[in-house]
């Protein structure tokens, strides 16, 4: 697993000292691997391969196939019935019922002798206080550009790439976790050219046409395109870079450079917005084309 060494050595030491905690919490953007840092931690207890929806009886690790308040109920149950340790793991925790937080709940106020629960979120906030302040929190390490590079170039690699080095290079400014890199990796160059076009003329066309302009954007989980998050920062990427031109050996500020940082400004401000859970897409978007048409014309 690429990066997360900080936070392995945290876990490793916890499991050796026989005191890692009953109830677990792990936080990290989308991407970031939480999921496959749990599963490690299954096979460091319990030496043996997780697979994600086998049978309870034929497993120690245990990842219910969903998180629909039934499910959390059936396996709390469980729980307390078991002789033999247990890890009950629950991913993408950020979607569950308020029912199943609360059914959630008795394993906090009570925990099963011989079960351990984990549970990943995007957001510790997307759960319930009582349940963060019951359980143990670990955030997931930040990944530095040199571990983005490096987990790019042992997927992506391919020796026969004349444009790798700038492909490589869009990567390591863009991309935060494992996971950015696999939605960039395939058509990078074509993504940063899209933006580089919709930075020129989003101000230069027809209110109706600007609208038209994020049409590659995924505003929907079901849709193809880019992603609106990645697709902003790269936004806000290239207005940084259009700041300054080089002059007679030094580096003058362009004459929109205070409508570039603004810029930059409004965009930051939608992608913090972005990060509310169940949020418009599709208004979060129309409202920024508005904001930014304004800010240039």
């Amino acid at each position: 697993m690429i990066g997360q060494k900080q936070l392995q050595s945290r876990i490793e030491k916890l499991i050796e000292s026989g005191t890692f905690p009953r109830f677990s919490i792990f936080v990290g953007p989308r991407g970031s691997g939480k999921k496959t840092f749990v599963k490690e931690i299954v096979r460091f207890m319990y030496s043996y391969d997780l697979k994600e929806g086998a049978d309870y009886s034929d497993i120690t690790g245990i990842v219910p196939p969903d998180i629909k308040v039934d499910t959390i109920r059936r396996i709390i149950d469980e729980s307390y019935k078991i002789v033999s340790p247990a890890m009950y793991c629950i991913f993408d925790a950020d979607n569950m019922s308020n029912a199943a937080k609360n059914a959630l709940l008795k394993v906090t106020e009570e925990p099963p002798n011989n079960a351990f629960f984990v549970m990943t979120l995007e957001d510790e906030n997307n759960t319930l206080e009582t349940i963060r302040s019951r359980g143990t929190v670990f955030h997931m390490d930040r990944y530095t550009p040199s571990e983005i590079a490096e987990y790019y170039g042992d997927n992506y690699f391919n020796e026969d790439d004349a444009c790798w080095g700038s492909r490589e290079a869009i990567i390591k400014e863009l991309c935060e976790t494992p996971g950015d890199v696999d939605i960039l990796s395939k058509d990078v160059l074509l993504f940063y050219d899209y933006v580089q076009l919709v930075v020129d003329n989003i101000a230069e066309v027809s209110l109706a046409n600007a609208f038209k302009i994020p049409s590659k954007v995924a505003l929907k989980d079901t849709d193809d395109g880019y992603d609106l998050r990645l697709f902003w920062k790269a936004f806000m990427k290239v207005c940084m870079q259009g700041i300054f031109v080089k002059y007679e050996d030094k580096f003058k500020e362009t004459d929109n450079s205070i409508k570039r940082i603004a810029a930059v400004n409004i965009t930051s401000k939608y992608l913090q917005r972005l990060k509310v859970k169940g949020i418009n897409r599709q208004m979060l978007m129309d409202n920024w084309v508005l904001e930014i048409r304004d800010l240039w014309m």
